[in-house]
């Protein structure tokens, strides 16, 4: 579950137009800046209208800008917002989106452009040679080289492992 549920909960529930951000944390519980981050992240996508923005007072012994306290109007229906995929930017991700960019590799070209350990790489890489998304093409002195062998543009998933 991620931020944004509980607030798009609560800002759907709500009868109000308008939404301070302490009304919202107060009744979300949840933490002051990944909450100020989505509601901004909701203005950005036009789903909320910032109207206002009454900072908050320093406390003793704080330094640097008052702290935002904004006020957003809700212009769209959060209903018609698109669910968010549910895969997240994994190192597998990563790997295939790098196989899909190079389609001639090696497993050294990707342990080093996608920051994935060696094994990591050498088990997905094993995946898919045996699930047939890509073939052996021969050597590059003494590394393997590997080619696409498949057109699929989406993440391949329900491989299993290795038992060993």
């Amino acid at each position: 579950m991620t931020v944004l549920d509980p607030l798009i909960h609560h800002l759907l529930t709500c009868e109000k137009k308008r939404v301070c951000l302490q009304e919202v944390l107060t009744k979300t519980e949840l933490p002051r800046r990944p909450a100020l981050r989505a509601l901004d992240k909701l203005a950005n996508e036009g789903y909320l209208q910032e109207i206002a923005d009454n900072p908050q007072p320093l406390r003793f012994g704080e330094f640097g800008p008052a702290r935002r306290n904004p006020t957003w109007k809700i212009i769209r229906n959060l209903t018609e917002r698109p669910k968010q995929s549910l895969q997240k930017n994994t190192l597998r991700g990563r790997i295939w989106r790098l196989i899909r960019a190079k389609r001639h590799f090696t497993r050294r070209d990707l342990v080093i452009a996608s920051g994935a350990g060696r094994g990591t790489v050498d088990e997905y890489v094993f995946l898919l040679e045996t699930y047939g998304y890509i073939k052996k093409t021969g050597k590059d002195g003494r590394y393997t080289t590997y080619m696409l062998a498949s057109r699929q543009i989406a993440r391949p998933t329900g491989m299993e492992g290795r038992t060993s």
